[in-house]
């Protein structure tokens, strides 16, 4: 796992935090937060702060990824053995062999007083036998314990079900915003990602956002290249 420098998270949390569009957040020191922890856990910046949440002091993470962390490890597998509206089986590998099932039942969850169990019961129990199972067969991969939301008290206003909330604008003052250029730049992870980006996006780069650019080039393809590559970048917009 490539560890995102503080200078670069610094970064990245202000421009999450003056985004707006993460109501769980509120300032730069609230998005630091939740990016550290996502990096701990192996989980880029956009992706922990719209996925991971904190309530008192213990990750939330959603169902999805932590899926996805345990699919895409490389040392673990899981697969969906039995799901129904009553039970939720998944079976977890390590290298071809059988590490062990996690399973949760509609029973599991009354008495555990699992919220939105009977609004959503295949996706409850989904993310209940799936935190179990990290819990007990790949615990190395999230550094410590998760959670899915409804796992523990008071995290009601996090609900590991997918919707989408579009207020009223006022039809005289309703504008389209442009979206944030260090928002796509942060989920860039190869130099082909950062490349496409500059064509995309970086036509009208600040020099906050030239210099995050250019540190994540440099982490990617190594400090001789970045220096070729930013050297004829400055040659093109010479002659534009």
């Amino acid at each position: 796992m490539n560890l995102i420098p503080f200078t670069e998270l610094t970064t990245f949390s202000k421009v999450f935090a003056e985004s707006g569009i993460f109501a769980d957040v509120k300032n730069a020191a609230q998005a630091l937060v939740k990016i550290q922890a996502g990096q701990e856990m192996g989980i880029p910046p956009f992706a922990a702060m719209s996925g991971v949440h904190l309530i008192q002091g213990k990750a939330i993470v959603g169902a999805g990824l932590l899926a996805a962390r345990v699919q895409g490890s490389g040392k673990y597998k899981y697969r969906v053995t039995e799901h129904n509206d009553k039970v939720c089986s998944v079976t977890f590998y390590e290298g071809g062999e059988t590490l062990g099932i996690s399973t949760f039942t509609i029973e599991d969850a009354k008495r555990a007083g699992t919220k939105n169990v009977d609004k959503f019961p295949r996706n409850m129990l989904f993310a209940r036998a799936m935190s179990n199972g990290v819990k007990w067969f790949t615990p190395d991969l999230f550094g410590g314990p998760v959670y899915v939301p409804g796992e523990i008290p008071d995290d009601d206003k996090f609900e590991d079900v997918p919707h989408t909330v579009v207020p009223d604008a006022p039809a005289e003052s309703a504008q389209l915003s442009a979206p944030d250029p260090a928002l796509s730049l942060a989920a860039c992870r190869t130099v082909a990602d950062l490349q496409e980006w500059r064509l995309k996006d970086g036509a009208t780069m600040t020099p906050e956002i030239k210099a995050l650019f250019m540190k994540r080039y440099n982490r990617f393809n190594g400090q001789e290249t970045a220096q070729d590559f930013a050297k004829e970048a400055a040659q093109k917009e010479e002659t534009i």
